[in-house]
């Protein structure tokens, strides 16, 4: 079962104000919690009893007891401190620790938060697909091109498009047996959502990959990857995401080299070939 915290986190951005500031409460004291009963936690909250019941239920509890119950269980809570912003204060050596500490956190997270069903869903669909189109915007945009080429290795039609205009371009160019993929830190991205919207209209399969559950780019996928990197903790979110994007990346490609019946010691071969482009690249 995931994190309470982690779903908090997964959730915040779709959070109402009061919620919010109840889930900002909660994350800055997760230890003391499971101690308060509703009223206490209202009083230093600065909400209402209602909301806390209405929050509870918002994040998938029966009750705020529920939520007391899978807080007090949570080992997570007994790491909050360490997972600080990076501060103009910090020396050298804390920089890395915090990095690392953070990128660990977003793994370990990521694993508990990631929906199986639906990463093993999206290595069929993409093992069938006749075309995969992976798009996204910005750093996002990078990882896209980087998935189709590693998927290219698998035999599969991979193209990748960053450029909002091609995007869309190509959401209207698709059809039914083909994907579109597409990639979002915010899952929040105009164009990546739109291009989703319009690939879905005409017929195709979309596939989306966010750090944030409840989200536009979410309402559009038929199979969704949510990645988890404690943002409030570590202020390097938009490149450190990366990490765990990449994580699913690679479950996913060893899925659908399984599903498409290429051999483990192929698909590892292959995914290296592909990482070596990568790095260094035909002059």
């Amino acid at each position: 079962m995931a994190s309470a915290l982690i779903k908090i986190k997964a959730l915040y951005d779709s959070l109402s104000q009061a919620h919010r500031r109840l889930a900002d409460y909660i994350l800055r004291n997760g230890d003391d919690i499971p101690f308060l009963s509703v009223h206490e936690l209202a009083r230093v909250a600065g909400v209402s009893a209602a909301s806390i019941s209405r929050f509870a239920r918002t994040i998938g509890y029966r009750s705020f007891k529920d939520f007391k119950t899978q807080l007090g269980k949570d080992s997570l809570s007994s790491f909050n401190g360490i997972y600080e912003a990076i501060t103009p204060r910090d020396n050298d050596e804390e920089v890395i620790e915090k990095v690392f500490l953070g990128n660990i956190r977003s793994l370990e997270e990521t694993l508990t938060i990631v929906n199986r069903g639906d990463l093993i869903r999206a290595a069929k669909i993409l093992s069938k697909s006749q075309r995969t189109v992976f798009v996204g915007i910005g750093s996002s945009g990078n990882m896209a091109h980087d998935a189709a080429l590693r998927f290219s290795q698998l035999d599969i039609q991979a193209e990748a498009y960053a450029d909002s205009y091609q995007i869309l371009v190509q959401a209207l160019r698709v059809k039914n047996g083909e994907v579109v993929f597409g990639i979002s830190h915010s899952g929040r991205s105009v164009t990546t959502v739109k291009a989703l919207e319009l690939a879905s209209n005409s017929g195709a399969t979309t596939v989306g990959m966010s750090n944030y559950l409840k989200s536009p780019l979410h309402e559009r996928s038929d199979a969704f990857l949510c990645t988890s990197f404690p943002e409030s903790r570590v202020k390097v979110a938009a490149l450190s995401s990366r990490i765990a994007q990449m994580c699913l990346m690679d479950a996913l490609y060893l899925l659908v080299a399984r599903y498409k019946r290429i051999s483990l010691r192929n698909a590892e071969r292959l995914n290296a070939h592909a990482e070596k482009t990568l790095r260094f690249p035909a002059k």
